[in-house]
């Protein structure tokens, strides 16, 4: 051991001084130059939008990542430069250069790199030429003939967005097999102008065939080909299958869709081949709520999406809560030759509150239908329904035939939690029976988003309700209006928000108007917290009247965003509190307020 610790040291101690300088200059030369610790970038030549989005794409002006070298810093300036020239010429600016310059740090300061940027004129286009590489007739030969309006713009993008409005044209004439080749601009440098060239292959022009389906096993494959958005034998547009693979997704029956073009026959007939793959068709679902007002409350759920193989659902849902209990069942099926929707339903509540205990019986049935992109929705039916409603010891039992008809603006993109979009509908329902009436409903909702980042939500709601051809003495109780609750006025008992009796139970009314605003800002991802305020009013006279005593609740909450929805606490109160009312009320739920 003494041995070999001798000859180590004999070997340390014949180490030349100069190999030791050596090694000092070398650990000086290439010490690591860190990220923006030891060095600046700057970019001098170009505009504040410009430099923008050349800061975006710089390497160095990113400062996060080491350069070991000064040497490293050099060759990472070199890639900074190529991407900028990329970026000139992709702005349009095809006489533009990119260079740079680096100051080394002197006394233990800074490396300086600065990007120096000529961009020359910006360019534009005073041709445009389309070629093929194949041939076909009665395909445009320009854009003129295409209807494309151009700007000359020459910037990628532009020259990137005319090309896809020419590929749709081509898709949208009969050309279901058209595709890009490539686009380039041969740039006169005098002028500062360019002829932009654009190469597509069309294929042959096509006509409608039979759609071909394929992976539907419980699925009625007629049913699927009715629901085709073609006629067999038009000239084939690519925007129809687009329109027929969206009804087939809102039948929620299948995992995967692929509809795609065949090949054209001789005749141009091209068939539409579409595979499908199902998904499981049978759902169970609960869900659970709380409220000081209404109590714990649940709903258990049973669907059946595919009844008898033509895209029927049935569905039966179970509600409880200690002021309603019901039972409703319910079918729905696609009319593809009417491009609309049948429904039918039927349902028993028992209803126990302050104002009335009720039995009610309801059947109905109808059509609806989807328009301008299916964000418009009409809905007509008949209903027949019975009620048995107790208040005072005093029981009535009255019997309505009604015809609901209804127009709904829906381009909310989510049901439970909606960030896009809005919601509007209007329903007018004509009574006769034991009483004739009318009543109309209208309802809005919206949101807003700003901020950073869109942190910050504001939302709105706004609800009115009216009764024509009858007074309020004789119209049933469980037909009248009423506010104060989750859904309606928050910080108010269930139908509290409104005049009362003298045993302080609701009187209700013939019309009510009730709305909220509500802020929600995210903490976290998953995290918002709200506040919020609610009013409302219900009225004796047939419409609304902005002289009746209004009711509002205010208060705030938490939203925890889960895959299945938003879990909702919030805690309201009245502003005039009456000596009946709570003081306050708390309100857990899964979804959006609105």
């Amino acid at each position: 051991m003494l041995r070999n610790q001798r000859q180590l040291i004999d070997f340390i101690n014949k180490i030349p001084a100069l190999t030791i300088v050596m090694m000092a200059v070398f650990c000086s030369v290439f010490s690591p130059v860190r990220a923006a610790d030891t060095y600046t970038a700057s970019i001098e030549g170009a505009d504040n939008g410009l430099r923008s989005k050349l800061e975006l794409i710089s390497e160095l002006m990113k400062g996060v990542r080491e350069y070991p070298t000064a040497a490293a810093l050099r060759r990472a300036a070199r890639r900074d430069v190529e991407e900028f020239n990329k970026a000139l010429q992709a702005a349009g600016f095809y006489a533009g250069s990119a260079d740079f310059d680096l100051v080394p740090a002197e006394d233990g300061g800074k490396a300086e790199i600065i990007y120096r940027i000529d961009t020359g004129p910006a360019f534009r286009i005073s041709e445009y030429e389309v070629l093929y590489q194949d041939e076909a007739e009665g395909r445009p030969a320009s854009f003129r003939d295409a209807d494309i309006e151009t700007s000359g713009e020459a910037d990628g993008a532009s020259l990137k967005a005319r090309q896809q409005e020419f590929l749709n044209v081509l898709w949208e004439s009969g050309y279901p097999a058209a595709e890009i080749v490539t686009r380039r601009a041969i740039a006169n440098f005098e002028t500062a102008e360019a002829s932009a060239i654009f190469v597509f292959r069309s294929g042959p022009k096509a006509k409608f065939g039979d759609a071909q389906v394929s992976g539907a096993e419980k699925t009625n494959a007629a049913f699927i080909r009715r629901m085709k958005t073609w006629k067999e034998g038009e000239e084939f547009e690519r925007s129809k299958l687009t329109r027929y693979y969206d009804k087939l997704r809102e039948t929620n029956l299948f995992a995967t869709i692929d509809i795609s073009p065949g090949q054209p026959g001789e005749d141009g007939v091209t068939p539409v081949i579409v595979r499908l793959e199902e998904r499981k068709q049978r759902t169970i679902g609960a869900g659970v709520s709380y409220s000081t007002a209404e109590g714990p409350g649940g709903r258990l759920y049973f669907e059946h999406r595919n009844v008898f193989g033509y895209a029927e659902s049935a569905r039966v849902e179970l509600r409880a809560s200690e002021i309603e209990q019901s039972v409703n069942a319910s079918i729905t099926r696609p009319m593809p030759r009417l491009d609309s929707q049948a429904f039918a339903s039927a349902a028993f509540v028992n209803e126990t509150t302050d104002a009335f205990d009720a039995r009610s019986l309801k059947l109905s049935a109808g059509l609806s239908k989807k328009w301008l992109e299916d964000n418009l929705e009409t809905r007509g039916a008949i209903a027949l329904e019975t009620s048995n409603v107790r208040a005072d010891g005093v029981e009535d039992r009255n019997y309505f035939i009604s015809t609901p008809l209804s127009v709904i603006w829906n381009s909310e993109n989510d049901l439970l939690n909606p960030t896009e979009g809005f919601r509007a509908s209007w329903t007018v329902t004509p009574y006769t029976g034991s009483e004739t009436f009318t009543q109309s409903e209208i309802s809005a909702r919206w949101r807003v988003h700003f901020g950073e980042e869109q942190r910050v939500t504001l939302a709105a709601r706004a609800a009115l309700g009216a009764t024509f051809g009858n007074s309020l003495v004789s119209l049933p109780l469980n037909k009248r209006y009423y506010a104060g609750g989750g859904g309606s006025v928050r910080g108010y008992g269930f139908q509290e928000a409104g005049p009362l009796d003298a045993d302080n139970d609701p009187i209700g009314g013939l019309s009510r108007v009730d709305g909220a605003i509500e802020t929600r800002v995210k903490v976290i991802n998953n995290l918002q917290i709200a506040g919020f305020v609610d009013a409302g009013s219900v009225s004796s006279s047939n419409v609304p009247s902005f002289n009746d005593e209004f009711f509002i609740g205010y208060g705030g909450g938490i939203r925890y965003i889960t895959p299945i929805g938003p879990i909702r606490a919030d805690i309201a109160f009245p502003l005039d509190k009456r000596e009946s009312d709570a003081d306050f009320q708390i309100y857990i739920a899964l979804g959006q307020p609105f």
